[in-house]
């Protein structure tokens, strides 16, 4: 198709409707789009005329020609393996000419069809392509517009494909090994644009930690510390991000000359490039946070430190911004959508269930209130700036260094945190702040006078000295909770600043609402409930003020605020009429005036999913409606997603709906335990009519998305727990098949809802009698004993495994002998030492049956039964308390065991044991 030509006709026409696409009228684009959707379906050869217009069309306005370029990406993405041979053998020949045009938009949609083609068709089909480009590149007598297309290109197929350009193929070439050495001379070029770019590829390089570069490393450094000094931001700009990949592919390069780096890059913080001055404090972060590097930085921390705290002062055009922006950022005014940032769902069915019931996600993690990215939230400022960066590289550097660091920050800290100007005061206390977590106990004999102080500054009359006032004692919280717990000489502390912040949280801008909420929960977090208690009272009549004052955005943070309290005193409530009637009205009004899709409604359900589980019985009058619309959320959004898959035209519902109402019926389970059987029937779920609830459930548990999947199987858990016959049962079949598809197809990013699958069946084992179990018990067994000899898995997939194992054997004990004497050592290694709790205690009864009901399983011929059975004893023997069930059980087994091996073999077993052990065992079951 090489004499391919096109109809002149025909490229007019297209060219018009591309034009139709770019129209300001959306009827005109919705026309244009539509014809050429059509044009997509009927015409053949429509990427030759694309092609045609993009690279070809020098008459044509070059955002028309992107578009066609765009249009013909798009197309090749969807429908290439459509294609006919002489199409594709046209636009692989044709494309790289785009490369060489004049105007940059078209060079750079080129460079985008090219890396979506050679994903596509990989290296080994399209084998002349990179060298092609590099030509191109590294082509001297060639236009510059030329290189730089090329090099853009690269750049791009680097960013997505450069792992697939670090493998060997059938000749025995590997394709970095010829383009690095290519990209380092070409960051010697007199284009600006090419050396950027030629540092992009690396860097991209540097990513995968490639041997490629890594021969060559030592010839890169030189040539960074030459561009080092570039004229061009951009090129130092990705200079300093060289350096960050260096830190953490090949730290020990960087050692021999990290006090340079350090130099410049303090230096270069001062630059007057914005990006230029950020990279370089990200360099000192990477430093600061580099394990290797550790021993190198402490020699330059009176270097590092001033800097530090000079970056962490607003500039002049932020304080100008920010001063406008505080102006009109009274309560009264209504937050606009575009104001509410995307919550993360922070869910309580996110989090890891079994004996690890408290380790929290992912998404909790990085939603800790106090994080450094809350010190100076505002929406005129970019989410990342130098201010952030050096203020974590500060908190870096703490933790590592407390009693240094400290030293060095105090003497700035005392002198400008008393200034005259706002911004030098508000940067001291954030300075101050910065330190908290790593410098504490460090800070101790001087936080007895700076704490007044912070509280002082909550009547600051400059709103941002407030806000950070407000997070800094939130970082100090843990100090000033842990006086009033053990009775200090501060104990007298923890009184005047919870007040002040709860009252600060009434503040009429709402950047310090926020700020101050967000405080007031790291404090209640902090606190011990018998602290917390006699501020109960004052904390719901401050709640329903917030509810009365704060607009969305802030309304968000107070969800999060009345959790936290529900999740650590919620309880005290129970019983007290007058409490709860404090604290549910408002939560309930805002329940009622938001939609099913409106997205406040996540942390609402959030909120409402742990007052629910804190709160029990005393919920129950509030129960029904909540428990009617969250089942209501779940069935039309799984409906919604369901119809999406069949109608590509159809928006799904988004996920976190269906997460929060999952957690939200949770949260009534646990809280209504046995009644809520009783809710569920009294909603109007027919007699006889499959239940909506499981039917839910089931679905959810089968969708691709993992955070869906493990809040639906913790809420299969816990009905499991309380209500196995009225809705387990029923369903039984379909909940197996779905547990067991969960376990058997396990990957890294499936854990939590694996192990939430694990878990459940464990507990569901608890409450079905063997008949019921019998048909599964096999398949689970295989796959979970499997699981237990792997070695490489997630420790806590690994402890709830063998949980669920001992459980199974609670009912089903005679029908797993033949799998004792192959778990039995595994099993043991991760039982020893987990949590003492109802969880282990149920594992170890169970395991005791299938020895008891399997005598002849374990016989002490064989060297590896032997270990396990004396791994097993030693678990007995450290088992502190095991209560007087299964205490009866160990004492039997242990006898048991004794009289079957007789005295000789029993003897030669238990000396395996170590001293203690065997001292612990005589002692407590007298053998």
């Amino acid at each position: 198709m090489s004499n391919w030509a096109p109809d002149q006709n025909a490229v007019n026409q297209l060219v018009n409707i591309l034009m139709g696409t770019l129209s300001a009228e959306r009827s005109v684009r919705e026309q244009a789009t539509s014809a050429l959707k059509q044009a997509e379906e009927r015409e053949q050869e429509l990427d030759n005329y694309l092609l045609h217009v993009l690279i070809e069309g020098k008459q044509v306005q070059p955002q028309v020609r992107a578009a066609s370029g765009l249009v013909l990406k798009n197309d090749v993405a969807r429908n290439w393996m459509q294609k006919s041979p002489q199409v594709k053998q046209y636009l692989l020949e044709r494309i790289p000419l785009g490369l060489m045009d004049n105007a940059g938009l078209v060079r750079n949609i080129t460079g985008n069809v090219i890396t979506t083609l050679l994903q596509i068709v990989g290296v080994t089909r399209w084998p002349n392509i990179l060298g092609d480009l590099m030509q191109l590149a590294t082509n001297q007598n060639g236009s510059t517009d030329s290189q730089e297309g090329a090099m853009s290109s690269l750049a791009k197929i680097c960013e997505d494909s450069a792992s697939t350009l670090d493998k060997e193929y059938a000749n025995g070439d590997r394709p970095l090994n010829f383009m690095v050495p290519q990209f380092i001379e070409l960051t010697t070029s007199q284009s600006a644009r090419v050396r950027v770019l030629a540092l992009t590829c690396l860097n991209y390089v540097l990513e995968i930690e490639s041997q490629s570069i890594l021969v060559l490393l030592d010839k890169f450094l030189s040539r960074l510390f030459e561009l080092a000094t570039d004229k061009d931001p951009k090129v130092r700009t990705s200079v300093c991000r060289a350096f960050n990949e260096v830190v953490e592919m090949a730290p020990s390069k960087l050692a021999p000359h990290l006090a340079g780096i350090i130099d410049y890059c303090v230096h270069t913080m001062g630059d007057d490039d914005d990006d230029v001055a950020l990279q370089a404090c990200e360099v000192l972060l990477s430093i600061s946070s580099s394990t290797y590097l550790a021993n190198h930085v402490e020699s330059k921390l009176d270097v590092i430190i001033p800097a530090l705290l000079k970056n962490m002062v607003y500039s002049e055009m932020e304080v100008f911004l920010m001063e406008g922006q505080d102006e009109n950022d009274d309560e009264n005014v209504v937050d606009k959508d575009e104001d509410i940032k995307p919550t993360a769902v922070k869910s309580r069915g996110n989090r890891t269930r079994g004996n690890n019931t408290d380790t929290a996600s992912d998404s909790e993690l990085s939603d800790d209130s106090s994080d450094l990215s809350d010190a100076d939230d505002s929406d005129l400022t970019p989410s990342w700036t130098i201010r952030k960066c050096a203020a974590a590289t500060l908190d870096s550097l703490a933790s590592g260094y407390p009693q240094k660091v400290f030293l060095l920050t105090l003497p700035a800290v005392k002198q400008q945190i008393t200034s005259e100007k706002w911004p030098i005061r508000e940067a001291a206390i954030l300075a101050l702040g910065a330190v908290a977590e790593g410098c504490w106990q460090v800070a101790a004999n001087e936080l007895p006078s700076l704490v007044p102080y912070l509280v002082e500054r909550l009547s600051d009359p400059q709103p941002r000295v407030r806000l950070i006032a407000c997070w800094t004692l939130g970082r100090y919280s843990s100090w000033i909770c842990e006086q009033a717990a053990q009775q200090t000489g501060c104990a007298n502390y923890f009184r005047p600043t919870f007040t002040c912040i709860m009252d600060c949280a009434l503040d009429r801008k709402k950047v310090v609402q926020q700020s101050a909420c967000s405080a007031l929960a790291d404090f209640i977090d902090s606190s011990t409930p018998d602290i917390l208690a006699q501020f109960i009272e004052p904390l719901l009549q401050h709640f329903n003020m917030y509810f009365q004052k704060y607009q969305r955005k802030n309304m968000i943070i107070l969800y999060d605020t009345v959790q936290t309290f529900s999740e650590k005193v919620g309880y005290l409530l129970k019983g007290h009429d007058n409490l709860i009637k404090m604290l549910l009205p408002p939560l309930m009004t805002k329940w009622q005036e938001l939609k099913d899709d409106d997205h406040d409604l996540w942390p609402l359900l959030e909120c409402l999913s742990s007052v629910a589980a804190a709160l029990e019985e005393s919920f129950a009058p509030y129960a029904s409606p909540v428990y009617d619309r969250a089942v209501r959320v779940l069935s039309n959004c799984l409906q919604g997603k369901s119809i999406s898959l069949k109608d590509a035209d159809y928006d799904a519902p988004e996920d976190d709906f269906i997460v929060t109402a999952l957690d939200l019926i949770d949260g009534l389970v646990q809280g209504l335990g046995a009644h809520f059987n009783d809710l569920v029937q009294s909603s109007g779920q027919p007699e006889g009519k499959p239940n909506t609830l499981m039917q839910s459930v089931i679905q959810s548990m089968q969708g691709d998305f993992g955070d869906i999947r493990q809040s639906a199987y913790a809420l299969l858990g816990d009905l499991c727990i309380y209500g196995v016959h009225n809705f387990i049962l029923p369903f039984l079949h379909d909940v197996m098949v779905c547990i067991g598809n969960e376990i058997a197809n396990h990957t890294y990013d499936s854990i939590p809802s694996c192990n939430n699958a694990i878990w459940a069946l464990g507990e569901l084992s608890l409450r079905i009698d063997s008949n019921a179990m019998s048909p599964y018990l096999d398949n689970f067994l295989r796959i979970l004993a499997q699981m237990c000899l792997e070695t490489d898995m997630d420790s806590t997939i690994l402890e709830n495994t063998a949980i669920t194992i001992g459980r199974l054997g609670n009912n089903n004990a005679s029908s797993m002998g033949q799998y004792l004497s192959q778990v039995l050592f595994s099993w043991s290694s991760y039982m020893l030492h987990s949590e003492e709790n109802q969880e282990k205690r149920t594992a170890f009864q169970g395991m005791c049956n299938i020895i008891m009901a399997n005598p002849s399983m374990l016989n002490t011929n064989d060297a590896a039964t032997e270990d396990a059975l004396c791994y097993f004893l030693a678990c007995i023997a450290t088992y502190e308390d095991p209560g007087e069930e299964l205490g009866q059980t160990f004492h039997l087994l242990v006898h048991g065991i004794q009289n079957g091996l007789g005295t000789d073999q029993w003897s030669k077993l238990i000396s395996k044991l170590d001293d203690g052990h065997k001292a612990s065992l005589i002692e407590r079951y007298g053998s």
